[in-house]
Parts: C-alpha cells; sequence; structure tokens
C-alpha cells in the first residue's frame, strides 16, 4: 500500500493541471467510491470548478482502497492552488474502487446460448454451482463475452471461456460445468439369461440421466427386438448393444408363408427365402407358383408380411436356382 501511495502522490506532483487558477473554498471528501480508472482532483475536494479538474493518477485495484495522508492532501491543494480552509495535520482520504465480483447469474445467459448452439436440448439441466468468479470495476460487471465454450457430450461436461476487456488490459477466466437431461432408454423389464431371445414382454422405455446412460445404450424398442443375449441382464438394467447380437429368424432358403393384404383381403401364399434376416427385417421372397419376387417384414420364424404397395418382379434363372425351382434348359 505504501507504494502506491508513492506512486499516486508522484503522479500528482509531475501530472497534469499545472498552473491552474485558484478556486473557491474547497472541503475535503474522506471518503470516495470511484468508477473510472483514474483519479481525479473532485475524487479528493468538494468545490472543484470543472475546469479546474483533472486526472492526478492511476485509481487503486477494483475492490481496493487508497489513503491519502495529509502531507500528501496538503501538497495537491498547494500544486493545484486549492483553497482548503480546513487544512488539517490530521485530515486524510480514502479512495476504494467500485467492485463486481462476476456471478453465475452474470455468465449463465451466455453458457446457455453457447451450449444450444452446440445441440444441447432446451430441456437440458446446466450447473456451473462451483463457479468463483474473478473481481472486476464495477463499470464492467455487464461486460463479460463468451470466448470459446467446449462440450463433450458423451459425459455432459463442458468448459466455458470468458473475457472482459477495459480501455487497459483483458481479464479472462473459466466456468466449468455439466450437462444433464432425461433421455429414454429401454431397460429389461425382468430379469434375462443368457441366449434369450429379446419380445415386447421382455423390455420396457425408461427416462435416465443423460451422464448415466452407458455407451451404445438402445433408445428404440425396435433396434433390439429378436435379437440375443450374450449374458445375463438384471432386471432394470439399460440395454446396450454389446449385450445383444443379432439372430436370423429365417434363414436363406427356408419355405415361408407370405402374407398379403390389399383391398381389405388377406391372402397368404408358399415362398422361399432368398435372404437371411431377424425380427422386424425386410427380406426378399420368392412366389415358387408365380415365379415372382415380393419384399416383405419377418413378423417370425416361418412369416413375413409383404410390404403394401411394392410391386413384385419377376425371378432371374439364379434367383429361381437358389430358391431350389428347376429352371428348364434352352434348346
Amino acid at each position: 500500500m505504501r507504494r502506491i501511495v508513492h506512486r499516486f502522490f508522484a503522479a500528482c506532483i509531475v501530472g497534469g493541471c499545472l498552473n491552474a487558477p485558484p478556486s473557491d473554498a474547497a472541503s475535503l471528501r474522506r471518503t470516495s467510491v470511484l468508477h473510472h480508472s483514474q483519479v481525479r482532483l473532485s475524487d479528493l475536494f468538494n468545490g472543484i470548478a470543472p475546469d479546474q479538474d483533472c486526472d492526478l493518477g492511476p485509481a487503486p485495484l477494483p475492490g481496493q482502497s487508497l489513503t491519502i495522508s495529509a502531507p500528501q492532501l496538503q501538497a495537491i491543494a498547494q500544486q493545484y492552488g486549492i483553497d482548503w480552509p480546513d487544512i488539517s495535520d490530521l485530515a486524510q482520504a480514502t479512495l476504494t474502487r467500485a467492485s463486481h465480483t462476476v456471478s453465475r447469474d452474470d455468465i449463465m445467459p451466455l453458457i446457455v446460448n453457447g451450449l444450444k448452439a452446440r445441440g444441447v436440448p432446451d430441456n437440458a439441466a446446466i450447473d456451473i454451482s462451483s463457479f468463483s468468479g474473478p473481481v472486476v470495476a464495477a463499470e464492467l460487471a455487464n461486460n463479460p463475452q463468451l470466448s470459446n465454450i467446449v462440450y463433450d457430450a458423451s459425459h455432459g461436461r463442458f468448459s466455458a471461456f470468458f473475457s472482459i476487456t477495459s480501455d487497459s488490459d483483458t481479464q479472462s477466466f473459466r466456468a466449468d460445468g455439466t450437462v444433464s437431461s432425461r433421455v429414454q432408454v429401454v431397460t429389461a423389464r425382468t430379469d434375462l439369461p443368457a441366449g434369450q431371445i429379446i419380445g415386447q414382454a421382455d423390455i420396457e422405455v425408461a427416462e435416465v440421466d443423460s451422464r448415466s446412460m452407458p455407451a451404445r445404450a438402445i433408445q428404440e424398442p425396435a433396434d433390439i427386438l429378436g435379437q440375443s443375449t450374450r449374458q445375463s441382464i438384471r432386471a432394470h438394467t439399460p440395454l446396450t448393444s454389446d449385450m445383444t447380437s443379432r439372430v436370423n429368424l429365417i434363414e436363406k432358403g427356408a419355405p415361408i408363408i407370405l402374407d398379403v393384404s390389399s383391398s381389405g383381403l388377406h391372402l397368404t401364399a408358399s415362398g422361399v427365402a432368398l435372404d437371411s434376416g431377424a425380427q422386424g427385417e425386410r427380406i426378399h421372397a420368392l412366389n415358387p407358383i408365380s415365379r415372382m419376387i415380393v419384399v416383405g417384414q419377418i413378423i417370425d420364424r416361418t412369416r413375413i408380411e409383404v410390404t403394401p404397395g411394392t410391386a413384385p418382379t419377376p425371378a432371374d434363372p439364379r434367383d429361381l436356382r437358389s430358391a431350389g425351382v428347376k429352371v428348364p434348359k434352352n434348346i
């Protein structure tokens, strides 16, 4: 503090306002709160004419104070022609730089906008509860700028980088936090043994915190129906693609039944699978009688539902042979 006072006093002696004309009687301002980066003559004395006021030296840092002793005040008054009738050897003036501690509320809108630009949903919960902001000059309280934001979506963590710029320098700081939301995942409804073919009755959809969602979690029931469990799975466990394996309900060349629905009519016909597939997948199948190929969705181990609106296509000799249909030889 002594160095600050000495530098301030030296700045006053060599500063501006030299040869200032005498003013009317002035009174000492024993305490002043500064909202600018320079100490002015009017911060020390009341009754200073506007054309006599000037900068004396640098203000204290935000939140800090500077005390000017009686000898320094007397020297300043003499140098700048201040008529100070109440001069006293006990007089002193304390100057405090107004400050503001950057709070969570100051930066949260910037963080929310930055995370939304990176795909974070509106209903996400954003937390920076451990944030401790820097102390800045009060006049800069509304000036934080978001420089960058780094978001790790897989772990729900982010780091936001800010800067506050004044006339003299730039102050940087960061805030770390978490992002969470409620997401839907497919879980086991009951305990599932290894080798279980998963059906609709074996699973349910539950909401979990996104931060606790395992990697490669299944979020759509259709993505896991008909698959086989690789291991035993406890009830209510979120299912992942690592826990199951694809099981073909129908193998290529297997005899199947074609379910055809059209214009309110439901027909069935015999067919032969031209592809292998799991439950819910679409495969090609041949009708050996009409020798036409259709596309249908696998319903179970013996049936496919022909996709409405798809036109059958003629089978070529290779398809017929793979389905076991005899092809006449050209003579």
